[in-house]
């Protein structure tokens, strides 16, 4: 699959986080990527911010529709939520890096997604990190909180 602009973030957020358990060859090579990234974004300000936008509406889109089959979905397709949580994970990524100067983020996407979390809160467990325990450094349960647990009615 085609690596998207939240996807790109996604994995250089993990990547920066993680990067002490890399050897030095590779963590120079993550250095060197990252500074790439950050100049081609500096550089297309307005096309990046333009870019971002449409995709952070389409994976709130996304987002949206998964909460909604989750409230419908049986117990025993608990897997669900653990597969599609990565677009949230996204949303966060392309949010973060929005709020960083020169860029602009429009407010109704911290708007739309404040509704989607209250809604997901509501019926929040909180538990295990759901994903591969080698990444939980790079997602503290403060600020993903939706990593660290399930929905209530889930099985995991």
């Amino acid at each position: 699959p085609k690596l998207t602009i939240g996807g790109c973030l996604m994995r250089q957020h993990r990547l920066g986080q993680l990067h002490h358990r890399l050897p030095p060859v590779l963590q120079e090579r993550l250095q060197a990527a990252t500074q790439k990234l950050g100049d081609l974004m500096s550089s297309n300000v307005v096309r990046f911010e333009q870019k971002t936008h449409q995709e952070l509406h389409a994976r709130l889109s996304e987002w949206m529709k998964c909460l909604g089959s989750l409230s419908r979905q049986a117990e025993d397709e608990g897997c669900f939520y653990a597969d599609k949580v990565d677009a949230r994970v996204v949303i966060t990524a392309m949010i973060d890096q929005m709020q960083q100067t020169p860029f602009r983020l429009e407010q109704q996407v911290l708007n739309e997604l404040k509704i989607l979390d209250s809604n997901l809160q509501q019926r929040w467990n909180s538990g295990d990190f759901m994903w591969l325990s080698v990444w939980e450094e790079a997602y503290p349960a403060k600020k993903y909180w939706y990593l660290h647990g399930k929905p209530q009615g889930v099985i995991q």
